[in-house]
């Protein structure tokens, strides 16, 4: 009787483990839910971006390259005029986008130029020592994703300018003023800078339309 017995809790057991086998080979067997294929993938793996159609793609970079030249003429014509904001504030490197004396600086007048004149001028009263590195929503970032310019563009033509060192209130005769010295240095960056633009004028138009690829809204405005 008891030998009996055995025999039939060990075929109830075998009996067990071949469904749970059935089981969990039939759950395996099915695609993971969505949830779970978010769960495996790498947490540095980056999100898909947003494309545009070759057409639209094909509109959108002929569009923002004239832009683009627009834009670069207004700087270039502001570097060779010479005319520049100075630092009046600090010791340090500041982005100073009007000075005491009206002076706008590079990207300031780059915008100003293109027709944003309203823009550059809420800018000046709201924050004058704005950087373009930072922004990240609003108007000025519309007007960059929309510029044929990238960000990074925008922010090297916003060259910081250094602060006053000891200047007195009537220079010495024959001594140089800070300012020239500092009107020199930056006339030397923006000419850096102008190269760069042109050297890299096909990869940041392309980086330019893929920035857009988020803001349907703004390529819609432009096409």
């Amino acid at each position: 009787m008891l030998r009996r017995l055995a025999t039939v809790a060990v075929a109830f057991s075998l009996a067990a483990t071949a469904l749970t086998s059935t089981v969990a080979a039939q759950d395996f067997a099915k695609a993971p839910t969505a949830a779970a294929r978010a769960q495996w993938r790498p947490a540095d793996e980056p999100p898909v971006a947003p494309r545009v159609a070759p057409a639209a793609r094909a509109r959108l970079r002929k569009i923002l390259a004239a832009r683009r030249a627009k834009n670069i003429a207004a700087f270039r014509a502001y570097a060779t005029r010479g005319v520049y904001p100075h630092n009046y504030v600090t010791s340090g490197k500041l982005n100073v986008w009007i000075d005491e004396d009206g002076h706008l600086c590079a990207a300031a007048t780059m915008i100003f130029q293109s027709g944003a004149k309203d823009l550059v001028r809420k800018v000046g009263r709201d924050d004058k020592y704005i950087r373009l590195a930072d922004v990240t929503t609003g108007q000025l970032m519309d007007w960059m994703l929309t510029s044929g310019l990238t960000q990074a563009e925008i922010a090297a033509i916003q060259e910081p300018m250094m602060g006053a060192r000891a200047l007195p209130p009537e220079p010495d005769p024959g001594s140089q003023d800070w300012r020239i010295a500092e009107d020199a240095r930056l006339r030397a960056r923006y000419a850096e800078v102008l190269t760069m633009l042109a050297r890299d004028r096909d990869t940041s138009l392309d980086a330019a339309i893929d920035a857009l690829a988020a803001r349907p809204d703004l390529i819609a405005t432009l096409i």
